[in-house]
C-alpha cells in the first residue's frame, strides 16, 4: 500500500497488556424478485444520493478486525484494518480494497486525545435516508483528536495521495495534500463543529504535451447535533443534524471528499486546467431520527448550490426531502413507509430534473428500535420521473419510460 502507516500487528498474547481483539462491520444485501430489475435503482439525473429503501444496486460487505492493546499505565493502542467486498446485485461478490488500515494511541496525556496514522474512517457524516456523505475527509494520513484547548476540543488531519491520472501513460503521480481541522463544543443541547479545509494539487509536468496546473481550494462549514429538540417538539428521543458548509476550488466538494480515489478529478484538472479555482459549491443539509415505543420517524431535507459551470459545464441546484416513517406492530417486526423526492435545476441546459420514489416494507429484527440491527425487509418500491429525465433513470430496462418498480428482500446489519 502506497502509504505511511504503523506496523500493524496482531499479538496472539502479551506479558503485561491487556489484549482485546473483535469485529467491526457493515453488510448489505439486497434480492430482486424480478431478476431482469436486479441492478435497477430510481435516481434523479445530477442528484447527489438516492432514497435507498429498496434502491440499492450492490452487494456491499466492509468486514473489520481490531486489536486493543491496553498498557499497565493506561496507554491504549488500537488497531484496525477493514477490507471491501462488493458486487452489482445477485452476481458473486469481489475484494475492492481496504477502506481502513490504521492505528490510534490514546491515553498519553490524558482519556481524550489520541494520535493515529493510516487510513481510516474520518469523522464522517451522513444522512442515513440517502446515505448521503455529506463531510467525508477520510483516506491516508495522520492526525490528532480531541485535543483539549479548553474552550474547545481540536481535531487535525493531514490527508493526501500521490495521485496517477489515468490519462496519463506510465506511473506518473502528483501529490494531493488536504488539511482538516476542527473545532468540536459540548453545549447543553448537544454538539457544535466548525469544520476547516485547505486543499493543494501539485502541479507538474509529466511529458511534453501533458502537463497539470498546480490548483487548490478551501472549504469551511458549521455542524450542530441537536439532542433535545426531538423531545420539546414530539415527545421522542432522537437527535437533530443541521450542517451548512461551502467549498471553492480544489475543495468544492465543501467537505465531501479527500484525496483519496480521486483519480477521476484529477484527470478532469488535466483538461480543464485551473479552470476548477472558479467553482464552488453550497451545501444545507438537515436531517433526524427519532422514536418510542410505538413508531419512529427520520427525515432528510438538503440544498445544494453547485458551480462548476467553467470546469466541468455544470451548474445546478438540487433540492431534497425524504421521511420515513415506522410502526412497531411488537419487539420483531415494523412497518416502514419512506417517501423521497429529488428536484435538480440544470442551469446550463435551462431543464429541471425530478423523481419521486415511494417505498413500503416490513422488517424484521431481534430487538426494537429504528437503529436496532440486523434487519431482514421485504420490500415494493415505485419510482415517477420528469419526461425529460426519460433515459437517464432506472439503466436501460425503464430506457423509454418515465416510471418503474420493484420488488425483493434487504438485509442490512452494522455492528
Amino acid at each position: 500500500m502506497k502509504f505511511v502507516i504503523l506496523i500493524f500487528i496482531f499479538t496472539i498474547s502479551l506479558f503485561g497488556i491487556e489484549n482485546t481483539m473483535g469485529t467491526a462491520g457493515y453488510v448489505r444485501l439486497q434480492t430482486i424478485l424480478d431478476g431482469d430489475k436486479a441492478n435497477v435503482c430510481f435516481k434523479a439525473p445530477g442528484a447527489g444520493s438516492k432514497y435507498r429503501l429498496g434502491n440499492e444496486c450492490e452487494t456491499w460487505l466492509e468486514l473489520g478486525v481490531f486489536q486493543n492493546l491496553k498498557f499497565e499505565n493506561d496507554i491504549v493502542i488500537r488497531n484496525e484494518v477493514r477490507p471491501v467486498f462488493s458486487a452489482p446485485n445477485n452476481e458473486k461478490i469481489e475484494f475492492i480494497r481496504f477502506d481502513e488500515a490504521y492505528s490510534e494511541i490514546s491515553n498519553l496525556f490524558d482519556n481524550s486525545v489520541s494520535f493515529w496514522i493510516g487510513r481510516r474512517f474520518y469523522k464522517r457524516y451522513d444522512s442515513y435516508l440517502s446515505d448521503y456523505f455529506f463531510l467525508n475527509m477520510s483516506g491516508d494520513g495522520f492526525g490528532v483528536n480531541n485535543l483539549d484547548l479548553g474552550f474547545s476540543k481540536a481535531s487535525y488531519s493531514f490527508m493526501f495521495n500521490e495521485v496517477d491520472p489515468d490519462i496519463v501513460s506510465g506511473d506518473a503521480t502528483s501529490f494531493f495534500q488536504s488539511h482538516d481541522l476542527r473545532f468540536e463544543n459540548s453545549v447543553d443541547r448537544g454538539v457544535a463543529t466548525l469544520f476547516l479545509n485547505y486543499m493543494r494539487l501539485q502541479g507538474k509536468r509529466f511529458n511534453a504535451t501533458q502537463s497539470l496546473e498546480e490548483v487548490d481550494g478551501y472549504a469551511l462549514g458549521l455542524l450542530f447535533k441537536d439532542k433535545k429538540i426531538t423531545k420539546e417538539l414530539f415527545g421522542l428521543e432522537g437527535e437533530n443534524i443541521t450542517g451548512l458548509f461551502y467549498g471553492q476550488g480544489l475543495a468544492k466538494g465543501a467537505g465531501a471528499y479527500s484525496p483519496y480515489l480521486q483519480e477521476s478529478l484529477v484527470n478532469d484538472v488535466m483538461n480543464a486546467g485551473d479552470s476548477i479555482n472558479s467553482s464552488q459549491t453550497l451545501r444545507f443539509i438537515n436531517y433526524n431520527a427519532f422514536e418510542n415505543e410505538t413508531f419512529g420517524v427520520m427525515s432528510n431535507f438538503v440544498y445544494e448550490y453547485k458551480d462548476d459551470k467553467k470546469f466541468s459545464s455544470i451548474e445546478q441546484d438540487w433540492l431534497s426531502f425524504g421521511v420515513r416513517p415506522y410502526y412497531f406492530f411488537n419487539k420483531y417486526s415494523r412497518f416502514l413507509l419512506e417517501l423521497g423526492y429529488d428536484m435538480v435545476a440544470n442551469r446550463v441546459a435551462d431543464e429541471t430534473y425530478s423523481l419521486i420514489k415511494a417505498t413500503t416494507a416490513l422488517e424484521f429484527s431481534f430487538e426494537k428500535g429504528i437503529w436496532k440491527k440486523p434487519v431482514l425487509r421485504i420490500f415494493y418500491t415505485n419510482a415517477t420521473w420528469s419526461e425529460n429525465s426519460k433515459g437517464r433513470v432506472g439503466t436501460s430496462y425503464y430506457e423509454n419510460q418515465t416510471s418503474g418498480d420493484n420488488a425483493g428482500v434487504q438485509l442490512e446489519y452494522w455492528w
